[in-house]
């Protein structure tokens, strides 16, 4: 039981990570005109995408730990 929930564990860091990830790169425009380049970006999405990174490394570590357990110790 603890290794499937360890593995269930890892597939929602994988996808927790994916969507940070998403999440840190999207949001961002850029506009060059000449010498003068003029960018925004999405403050909001950043932190959405920290908090996903975050959730996705308490995952994982969460997950390995209870995959790597041996049966007996609890």
């Amino acid at each position: 039981m603890q290794k499937s929930i360890g593995l269930l564990l890892i597939i929602v860091a994988a996808a927790l990570g994916y969507f940070g990830f998403k999440n840190l790169n999207d949001k961002e425009a850029e506009v060059k005109i000449g010498d003068v380049k003029i960018t925004a970006k999405e403050s909001d999405s950043k932190t959405k995408g920290y908090a996903f990174l975050g959730g996705a490394a308490l995952c994982l570590i969460a997950g390995v730990v209870l995959v790597s357990r041996k049966p007996g110790n609890a």
